[in-house]
């Protein structure tokens, strides 16, 4: 009995390390399994980027509620735009640096003032746009197209080479009053006249344009300056596309009370003179033709996806009709140094 009880504890034994050393096999193999379940290699990816120049002006859709005449647009009119921040922001959305960048603002064919329909205006030749650089810095009309109108009896002209057009150069509240002299039909190299004192409803305003500062940037005694237009020359305004144009101050003497602007008049002028007073428009007449007043509203290198910010206003004229009133602001950038 004692014999047959020891073999069977031998053979308890024995199974119970056969079986510990078959778990103990299973486990190992599991472990060898986990181990050798994953693998990976790896792949070089490469991708060139072409050039490519583009830009994104934001938002894309700016308006104002309830605007009077003879006053400019602020925060509080905006519409739809809920930051109510009156500003655009200008991105480098493509692969190149952009070197430059300029405004182009829409305007009236003909003009509007005295019809009486807010369809004749045109939105982009009230708006004026400014660096937001510091709350200083000036506001500038891109370009501002305005057109000869009927006689104003209380405006006195040179009394000598005459005829002579005249308008105004319109800002919300101040009207400023030009004349060119449209005697032989061709203004590309006529008179330009504008007067320093800007007229409103409580004040005439430079009336007297017959006896001027020699030089459109002059800054002498009398109320008013006077120069000459030099004609374009090179593309595309030649041809029947010839402008006369000349840097010119608009206001009072002093730094602190002018803006530095360009005056282009149309060569056709006849007595229906269509003249353009402009900034940040590198396109417009003489821009590139030795016109020492006109700026790129930015020249400083702007990185694929960087941005700029440019504050916005409309400067609605006295006289402008009731109603809704469109118009567009364009933003062109330039890279320079590209390599092809």
């Amino acid at each position: 009995m004692k014999t047959a009880h020891k073999a069977t504890r031998r053979n308890i034994i024995l199974g119970t390390l056969l079986t510990c050393l078959f778990v103990f096999f299973l486990i190992n193999l599991a472990s060898a399994q986990l181990i050798n379940v994953t693998a990976n290699d790896t792949i070089r990816l490469w991708v060139r980027v072409s050039q490519k120049t583009m830009v994104d002006i934001q938002p894309d859709n700016l308006g104002w509620d309830g605007v009077q005449p003879g006053t400019e647009t602020n925060a509080s009119q905006l519409a739809g735009w809920p930051t109510k921040k009156p500003a655009v922001q200008l991105e480098n959305i493509g692969s190149t640096n952009i070197s430059r960048i300029w405004f182009n603002a829409s305007y009236p064919s003909s003009n509007p003032f005295g019809g009486g329909r807010a369809s004749d205006y045109n939105a982009g030749n009230f708006v004026v746009v400014k660096r937001n650089t510091s709350s200083t810095a000036p506001y500038f009309f891109p370009n501002l197209i305005e057109y000869n109108e009927s006689e104003m009896i209380y405006l006195q002209l040179p009394p000598t080479n005459g005829p002579w057009a005249h308008g105004r150069f319109r800002a919300a509240n101040k009207e400023y009053f030009w004349a060119v002299n449209v005697s032989g039909g061709n203004c590309s190299r006529s008179q330009f006249i504008i007067g320093k004192t800007p007229h409103n409803i409580s004040q005439l305003g430079t009336v007297d344009l017959r006896a001027c500062d020699a030089g459109l940037t002059a800054e002498l005694g009398t109320d008013c300056r006077r120069g000459t237009l030099a004609r374009t020359t090179r593309a595309p305004y030649t041809g029947n596309n010839l402008w006369g144009w000349a840097d010119m101050y608009l206001g009072l003497n002093g730094a602190a009370n002018r803006l530095n602007y360009t005056v282009a008049v149309y060569w056709n002028c006849s007595r229906t003179a269509k003249i353009m007073f402009y900034h940040w428009n590198k396109d417009a007449p003489g821009a590139l033709e030795g016109a020492a007043h006109p700026e790129y509203f930015s020249s400083t290198t702007l990185k694929p996806g960087q941005h700029i910010i440019g504050n916005v206003k409309l400067r609605i004229p006295y006289g402008t009709a009731y109603g809704n009133i469109t118009g567009s602001l364009t933003v062109t950038v330039q890279a320079l140094n590209v390599l092809g």
